[in-house]
């Protein structure tokens, strides 16, 4: 949870760690995010946390897939830099060419750790299509797992794509959160007993499928 003083505080995942530097990559969308992205060095902002249950896979053995759509690529490059698995591909969709930029730009150390299958969706740049489409053409028997985050409809639809495989798949969610510790209730998760910055952002499909198929008034950062 990110404070920016007589503003907002704002949900963000960390997309770097490094001695000591903290980094976050959002869109402007609101007020918060706007100030944040205007705040100069020397400027105090509040940080709380980390909260919540990330993207953990400790078994390094297994071949994972990670679908990302939009700012939702903000995670990671950090998952990358700390995973060490079998192989790791990630498919990144986005809206236009502009949007896209070097996962690279933290940590060259990177580069050799994954592969990157780009979508956008006015067809200017890689696959002509949306992060979704793009999954439709890997051949899902070379993973074990699958990740997502992105959109609400993006993280529906990769549910019910996987859902008669025998595929890990983890979805991190967005919602409205005010305190991020469990206390005002705001997070509540839909058709479930689960709070979101609690329990998740990261959940496993059929924890929340039910929850990925209503309508969501989201708070999008």
């Amino acid at each position: 949870m990110v404070w920016v003083p007589r503003v907002d505080e704002i949900p963000l995942s960390i997309a770097f760690l490094d001695n000591n530097i903290i980094y976050f990559l959002f869109k402007v969308k609101g007020l918060g995010t706007e100030t944040l992205s205007k705040m100069c060095k020397g400027e105090i902002v509040g940080l709380k946390g980390p909260l919540g249950r990330g993207f953990i896979v400790e078994d390094y053995t297994k071949s994972v897939l990670v679908i990302a759509g939009g700012i939702g690529i903000a995670p990671i490059p950090f998952f990358i830099y700390r995973s060490k698995y079998k192989k790791l591909d990630v498919v990144w969709g986005v809206k236009r060419r502009e949007e896209l930029f070097d996962l690279n730009i933290f940590n060259q150390d990177i580069g050799d750790r994954y592969r990157l299958f780009m979508a956008t969706e006015d067809c200017s740049y890689g696959f002509c299509g949306t992060a979704l489409e793009r999954l439709k053409n890997i051949p899902l028997e070379d993973y074990d797992i699958i990740l997502a985050v992105g959109p609400q409809p993006m993280l529906k639809g990769v549910c019910e794509y996987i859902r008669n495989t025998n595929l890990e798949a983890y979805v991190a969610l967005e919602t409205m959160v005010k305190c991020g510790i469990g206390l005002c209730g705001s997070c509540f998760i839909r058709s479930s007993n689960k709070l979101l910055c609690i329990d998740g952002p990261v959940f496993r499909c059929d924890e929340v499928i039910q929850h990925l198929g209503k309508t969501n008034n989201s708070k999008n950062i």
